[in-house]
């Protein structure tokens, strides 16, 4: 009797403001040998970004509109109080929200009012893939890819949001340690 051996995944899922650890199990990719990367090695800390623009859920949709356009942001997480995650709005929400009212009136009457939403909690994702500061650029990678999602919030182990990681600070980092990456493998090769 065959079993497959699983990998476990762990990752705190934010809903509301409340932290919610989930738990699953992944089969193990079928490898002749455990390879590491240098991504593996380079901490989240060191390509995300620190500078963060953040809504509270009853900023007014208006004001979050002109914040992701004016700061050129993809993504905006939504904090309480504490500063802890509670959501994200990503520009997809946005066009997704515009193109349901749009549809809705079809016929070139105005959006009605009712429609439309009026602040950051009616149009967040109300869950916060986030990853903690001790994580690798391998692991940020990873869950983007898993979660179909091109932003991971990074946050302390208090839950308090320090940063923000998107797929083009990966590329971006990615790009520039091209070299060394081909230079370790290289290496490799000779050893």
């Amino acid at each position: 009797m065959t079993t497959m051996s699983t990998d476990v995944r762990r990752y705190t899922v934010y809903r509301h403001g409340d932290a919610q650890t989930l738990v699953e199990s992944v089969p193990k990719p079928q490898r002749s040998a455990p390879s590491r990367t240098v991504a593996d090695l380079v901490p989240i800390v060191d390509v995300m970004s620190r500078e963060l623009v953040c809504a509270r859920g009853n900023l007014e949709i208006s004001k979050v509109v002109w914040l992701m356009t004016h700061c050129h942001l993809g993504c905006m997480p939504v904090v309480d109080d504490r500063r802890h995650p509670i959501g994200v709005i990503t520009k997809t929400d946005l066009l997704e929200h515009l193109d349901a009212a749009m549809q809705s009136c079809g016929n070139g009457a105005p959006m009605p009012a009712d429609l439309t939403p009026r602040n950051a909690e009616e149009v967040m994702m109300p869950i916060a893939l986030v990853l903690q500061e001790h994580a690798t650029v391998a692991h940020a990678a990873a869950m983007m890819s898993l979660e179909d999602t091109h932003h991971v919030l990074v946050v302390r182990a208090s839950g308090e949001l320090v940063g923000v990681v998107s797929s083009k600070d990966v590329v971006d980092w990615l790009v520039e340690n091209d070299e060394l990456t081909l230079s370790s493998r290289r290496s490799n090769r000779g050893a």
